[in-house]
């Protein structure tokens, strides 16, 4: 059965709802991210190491007994804290999700508009997984394997899950039109490009670093990463409403610096 919320989304408006923005888009809080056990107690040791190696080896290479190993526990006292591997499984996608989420869609402090979010999602998604790499290989194994764990770890989460990113993306682009700010095309399109490019950037990113041999961990290269997809996002996605010259010129200065640093090296000498 459908929410409330999601029963409430319509074609022509957005959804007015708990813990929005200014402009009355939801901002996943992280209040509501379940509070993992004491990092000092046997659960909290037993909830680190899992997660450690369920990102590691993923949920079929990661064993229990190896769990209980690195966490200085018996094995037994997984099954009494957590129930099954596929419940502490569960439990530790559960807490890692609703916080990447919450990171992702949650504060708005710097009083962005509906278009700047909208571009500014998947920016953030690929920034996360970027800066957590655990995050991002617990993520990328979990995808590979058809992600069926991730949906029954996020089913009863409502809006402090998927369904509250889809409320952000959806609310953000609607705005956005309605305010001759983006193009019109199909917004369930629109919300699923924008998450496979933030996505796949960072899922593709080992692939992508052995056939250029650019680390994308490198800052440069990090850095000419968002700053290109972030202007291939606005020029796509937004309509021009004839930036002003101070405006151009920063953008125009971003782009020359990048490229400046990639053909002289950080030292100014000639890259040959």
């Amino acid at each position: 059965m459908a929410s409330s919320a999601e029963k409430s989304i319509s074609n022509d408006g957005y959804v007015p709802a708990k813990g929005t923005d200014g402009h009355g888009i939801p901002l996943l809080r992280s209040d509501q991210v379940p509070t993992p056990p004491d990092p000092a107690t046997p659960p909290g040791r037993i909830f680190i190491e899992a997660t450690r190696l369920f990102a590691k080896h993923g949920y079929k290479g990661a064993s229990t007994r190896a769990i209980a190993k690195a966490a200085g526990v018996k094995q037994v006292m997984i099954h009494y804290y957590f129930g099954s591997k596929e419940q502490l499984y569960e439990t530790v996608l559960k807490h890692e999700g609703m916080t990447m989420l919450a990171v992702i869609f949650g504060e708005n402090p710097e009083k962005k508009s509906p278009e700047e979010m909208l571009v500014d999602s998947p920016l953030r998604l690929m920034t996360v997984l970027h800066d957590n790499p655990q995050w991002a290989s617990l993520l990328r194994r979990e995808i590979a394997e058809g992600a069926e764990h991730l949906r029954n770890a996020l089913r009863d989460v409502a809006e402090h899950g998927p369904l509250g990113a889809n409320l952000h993306f959806h609310n953000a682009y609607q705005l956005a039109v309605k305010e001759g700010k983006a193009v019109e095309l199909p917004i369930e399109a629109v919300r699923e490009c924008l998450l496979a490019i933030g996505y796949s950037a960072i899922y593709l990113a080992p692939l992508v670093s052995m056939i250029n041999e650019r680390d994308i961990h490198d800052e440069t290269v990090w850095e000419e990463w968002k700053l290109t997809l972030g202007t291939i996002l606005r020029r796509g996605l937004l309509i021009s409403s004839s930036p002003s010259q101070e405006e151009g010129d920063k953008l125009d200065s971003r782009i020359d610096g990048v490229i400046r640093t990639e053909t002289t090296g950080v030292d100014g000498r000639l890259n040959t």
